[in-house]
């Protein structure tokens, strides 16, 4: 067997994740390791506990990080909020919200759907009348940035929904936060989980999440214990708490890594990344549109950081997009479900989000279909 030399190549990063990691977060993942329980480490941890409370705009004192990617935060609020018998809404209108009630089913609890189209958001009536119609809600869950469509959901007005009813409310910004206005405690969310390596530009492996006082107590009193040890809240919490102690081997580099991150979004301001984000995908929306692509999702609800392509006409997508890719160093991704072979989802999350790379997009992409296009 020849000898493997590591050469990542240098790509434009235009997926749905993960991004771009600068520079500055690279070098602060190379720094030396620690022990999980270094004094230092330790100190470094409340100092991401901060910058995540600042990110997610809340004062929620259980916020941490789940070492795993998105879906493991996923899986460790479901896991934890719900014990079989209660009763959950789920609302599915993409890939994501479906694999959200996968994991309810798996949970045995008394599930009901409230659904949208694909490339539509949940309407905020049909969620009341599915509420309406149950003597007793325990959690509400929906997806803010549907990666799979480019919706973005109004959590704000779903929340004003669920409120009456007395239900948890969880919400996936594994797509959204850090890039789109998302406001945890202004708008009464209970519980919010995202990813490193989207809008944070960070490498994967670590998902912060936040947990209200309303669901730390639904944890605490629950009757059986979470059926997953290593995504039990409140042994999680053992290593986050104010005397620490070993739960798992904590992500050391990658640790050092988001910190860095979220130093970066704090420099720029949560806002101004917000405006940042809108500003580029607009640019996005115009540049593929003059190339003959048609947006999927309506202009008031697309998800400024994932937008769903529609191909012009006559456009092999699949051999279209490798080309991109090898020849040019530009990732975008394909379609799914009834998308694939018919869109792209382009990403601009985080360290991705440029203006110098949508016109490089552009660029590459105005030769490319010469003469495809009917």
């Amino acid at each position: 067997m020849p000898k493997f030399q590591l050469a990542p190549p240098q790509r434009i990063l235009l997926g749905p994740g993960p991004s771009e990691v600068p520079r500055r977060v690279l070098n602060a993942g190379s720094l030396p390791a620690v022990g999980y329980l270094d004094p230092s480490f330790i100190e470094l941890m409340k100092v991401v506990q901060e910058q995540l409370r600042e990110m997610f705009l809340t004062e929620n004192r259980y916020t941490l990080t789940i070492t795993g990617a998105g879906t493991a935060a996923m899986e460790c609020a479901i896991d934890n909020l719900c014990e079989p018998g209660d009763t959950v809404v789920c609302c599915v209108h993409g890939f994501f919200g479906d694999r959200m009630r996968q994991m309810y089913e798996r949970a045995k609890v008394d599930l009901h759907l409230v659904t949208a189209p694909w490339g539509e958001p949940i309407d905020p009536e049909n969620l009341k009348k599915t509420l309406d119609s149950l003597d007793k809600v325990d959690l509400v869950s929906v997806v803010h940035g549907e990666t799979s469509t480019g919706v973005v959901q109004d959590v704000k007005t779903l929340a004003e929904v669920v409120k009456p009813s007395g239900a948890l409310l969880l919400v996936d910004t594994v797509a959204s936060m850090g890039g789109v206005e998302f406001r945890t405690d202004e708008w009464g969310v209970d519980v919010v989980y995202t990813g490193s390596q989207k809008c944070l530009s960070a490498p994967p492996g670590l998902s912060p999440i936040t947990f209200s006082d309303r669901a730390v107590e639904k944890i605490k009193n629950r009757k059986t214990p979470p059926k997953s040890w290593y995504l039990d809240l409140m042994l999680n919490w053992k290593y986050w708490d104010d005397n620490p102690g070993y739960h798992h081997t904590g992500s050391i580099q990658t640790m050092y890594a988001l910190h860095e991150a979220l130093n970066l979004l704090q420099e720029e301001g949560l806002e101004n990344r917000w405006a940042r984000t809108k500003e580029t995908a607009e640019l996005l929306y115009q540049k593929l549109e003059n190339l003959g692509f048609k947006m999927l999702v309506a202009p008031e609800h697309r998800l400024p950081t994932l937008t769903t392509a529609i191909l012009p006409e006559g456009v092999d997508e699949a051999p279209m997009r490798k080309k991109l890719l090898t020849q040019y160093n530009i990732e975008v991704a394909g379609g799914l479900g009834d998308l694939a072979g018919k869109a792209w989802r382009v990403g601009l999350m985080g360290h991705s989000c440029r203006k110098e790379s949508v016109h490089e997009l552009h660029r590459v992409l105005s030769e490319l279909l010469k003469g495809v296009t009917v």
